[in-house]
C-alpha cells in the first residue's frame, strides 16, 4: 500500500448505492404508486437508511418513551392563535437562515441529543442576533454526561434538564463518534477545561405535552424552534418530499427531531431531522398536524441567557485541515466592536499564536509552518475601542497538516470467510493509521464484473472501525473491493488505498 500525495486535491465522489426494491424495508416503487393513487401529497425515493436491515434503523430510533397513536387528546381552538402569522420557518426568517446545519446521527440512538442541540444552537443564534453564528455544540457531550445510550437511546426530558443544570460544552471540547463507532463514549472523555467551555439553557417549556396542541406549538415557534417526538413509521424512512402523513408500513420505534416551523396554508410543521441530507428535503421535511406520528404533541423549547451581541469563528471550522498560510475569519454582532483578537492553543491547551484584525468582521494571516502537525483549537474575542472585552466565541477545531502523512490502512472480515461465498449483511474490521492527523475521510469502494463502481464514504475515521455491508442491495456476482482513507486540506490531498479482495456475492 502507497500513500499518494495529489496538488491540488480533488473532490472525493459519494454514490449512493441502489437497493432493489425486493430487499429493502420500503418498496419504492409501490408506495409511490398508492402515494400517487391516493392523492397522498407527498413521494418516496430510496436513500441510506433503505439500505439498512430492520434492527439497524430500529437501533437509531433512540426515544425511549414511544409515543402512542391508540388515543388522541386534542386541545381545543385557542383563540388567540387567530392573531398568529399563517407561516414561520426560521431557514428563512426576515430573510435570514438561523438553522444550524443537518447532522447524522448515524450508527447510534443519539436522536434526542441531536433534536435539543439543533434546537439550541439555532436558539443561540436568534439571541445573538447573528445567523452565522457557528455555535457547534456536543452532542456526544450532552449524550454520554446526561445518560444516553446508542442501544436504548434518552428521554427528551431528561435532555432539557441536563442542559439546564449541567449545560453542554463545545464540539471540540468533545466530537461526535458514537455514530462512527456505533459504542457509548464516557463522559470522562471531555475535553479537561470542559467546565469552562459550558453553555446553559436558563429555562425550558413545554408548550404541548401528549396532547394535539397545534396553536400553543405555533405559538412558542414565533420565538424559535421546539424538541418533539414523533413514532417512526417505516413510509417515513424513504420520505423525500411535499406533506408527510403515515401510508403504509410498520411502526419501527420512537424518534426526536426538531420543528423550525410551520405552515397553515399546508398544515404542517416543517422539521429538522438527523439523518443527513439524503433524506427528505436536503435533511428537512414537512409533516402534517394531524399525522398519526403524534409530531408536536410533545414539545420542548429552550431559554437562553440574554445577549447584547456574540462573536462567531468563522474559518477555519471544526473538522478543517489547513496547509500553509491561511485566512482565519471572525464575526462580532455587537456594535461597537472595534478589533478581533484571535488565540490558537495546541492539545496540552497553551496559546501558540495570537493575532489582532481591525473592525467586526476581518480576517488574520496564520502561517501554520511554523508549528508542527497535529490537531489545535481557535478563539476569538471582541474588543472595544477604549480596549474593553465584550465577548469570546466558542472555539471550533482544526488540524495542521503541511506534511503528507504516512498512512496505512487494511480491513478483513469480521466474523465471516471472504475467502466463500457472502451473504446477507457483512461486516469488516477497518484499521486505519495515520503518522500525525487522522483521516478525514474513508471511502468504501466495490467494482462488479461489468465495472460500475460505487463509493460510499464516512467523514468521521477512527483509528479501529466496524464497516458493514448489505450483500442483498447488489446483484448477485463478484466484486472487486477496496477501501481509500485521505488527508485532505486547502492544497493537500493525501490518500491511502487498501488491498483489493474478489468477493462473491451469492444471496
Amino acid at each position: 500500500m502507497n500513500a499518494t500525495l495529489l496538488l491540488p486535491f480533488f473532490a472525493a465522489l459519494l454514490l449512493i448505492t441502489s437497493v432493489s426494491s425486493a430487499e429493502s424495508i420500503v418498496n419504492v416503487q409501490k408506495l409511490n404508486l398508492k402515494l400517487d393513487r391516493t392523492n397522498a401529497g407527498w413521494v418516496a425515493k430510496d436513500n441510506w437508511l433503505n439500505n439498512l436491515s430492520k434492527a439497524e434503523i430500529k437501533r437509531m430510533m433512540g426515544l425511549k418513551n414511544t409515543p402512542t397513536d391508540d388515543v388522541e387528546f386534542v386541545a381545543p381552538k385557542n383563540m388567540k392563535a387567530l392573531a398568529l402569522p399563517s407561516s414561520v420557518d426560521w431557514r428563512n426568517k426576515d430573510g435570514k437562515n438561523w438553522v444550524s446545519p443537518i447532522l447524522n446521527q448515524g450508527n447510534c440512538g443519539s436522536c434526542v441529543a441531536f433534536a435539543a442541540i439543533g434546537v439550541l444552537e439555532t436558539q443561540f443564534n436568534i439571541a445573538s442576533v447573528l445567523p452565522s453564528l457557528n455555535l457547534r455544540l456536543s452532542t456526544q457531550n450532552l449524550f454520554a454526561c446526561g445518560g444516553g445510550s446508542c442501544d436504548y437511546g434518552w428521554f427528551p426530558q431528561s435532555a432539557a434538564s441536563m442542559l439546564m443544570k449541567r449545560g453542554v460544552t463545545d464540539e471540540a471540547c468533545m466530537p461526535y463518534l458514537s455514530g462512527a463507532t456505533g459504542k457509548d463514549v464516557a463522559c470522562e472523555a471531555k475535553c479537561a477545561d470542559s467546565s469552562q467551555r459550558t453553555v446553559r439553557i436558563s429555562n425550558y417549556q413545554t408548550p404541548s405535552m401528549t396532547v394535539m396542541d397545534v396553536d400553543s406549538v405555533k405559538s412558542a415557534l414565533q420565538n424559535g424552534p421546539v424538541m418533539t417526538t414523533l413514532s417512526v413509521y417505516s413510509d417515513f424512512i424513504t420520505y423525500s418530499g411535499g406533506v408527510y402523513k403515515h401510508t403504509s408500513g410498520e411502526m419501527l420505534g420512537g424518534h426526536a427531531i426538531s420543528i423550525i416551523g410551520y405552515d397553515d396554508s399546508t398544515q404542517s410543521y416543517i422539521i429538522r431531522n438527523s439523518w443527513g441530507q439524503d433524506w427528505g428535503e436536503q435533511g428537512f421535511g414537512r409533516v402534517a398536524y394531524t399525522d398519526t406520528s403524534g409530531v408536536g404533541r410533545s414539545t420542548w423549547g429552550f431559554d437562553v441567557p440574554a445577549m447584547g451581541g456574540a462573536i462567531s469563528v468563522m474559518n477555519p471550522r471544526d473538522y478543517s485541515y489547513v496547509t500553509g498560510a491561511v485566512d482565519f475569519s471572525g464575526l462580532s454582532s455587537f456594535g461597537n466592536t472595534d478589533s478581533l483578537n484571535y488565540s490558537v492553543f495546541d492539545k496540552d491547551n497553551k496559546a501558540i499564536w495570537a493575532g489582532v484584525c481591525q473592525g467586526s468582521e476581518c480576517t488574520a494571516n496564520f502561517d501554520s509552518t511554523k508549528f508542527t502537525d497535529g490537531r489545535y483549537e481557535i478563539q476569538v474575542r471582541a474588543n472595544s475601542a477604549h480596549g474593553d472585552q465584550l465577548g469570546v466565541s466558542s472555539r471550533q477545531f482544526f488540524y495542521i497538516v503541511n506534511q503528507a502523512p504516512q498512512l496505512q490502512l487494511s480491513f478483513a472480515g469480521k466474523n465471516v470467510d471472504l475467502n466463500s461465498p457472502v451473504k446477507e449483511r457483512i461486516e469488516f474490521d477497518v484499521t486505519a493509521a495515520s503518522s500525525s492527523v487522522p483521516m478525514s475521510s474513508l471511502e468504501f469502494h466495490f467494482k462488479d464484473a461489468v465495472g460500475k463502481e460505487t463509493t460510499r464514504k464516512a467523514d468521521v475515521v477512527l483509528n479501529s472501525m466496524t464497516l458493514g455491508w448489505r450483500t442483498p442491495a447488489v446483484p448477485n456476482g463478484v466484486y472487486d473491493v477496496w477501501m481509500v482513507g485521505r488527508v485532505k486540506s486547502n492544497s493537500i490531498d493525501a490518500f491511502v488505498e487498501s488491498q483489493h479482495m474478489n468477493l462473491t456475492v451469492q444471496n
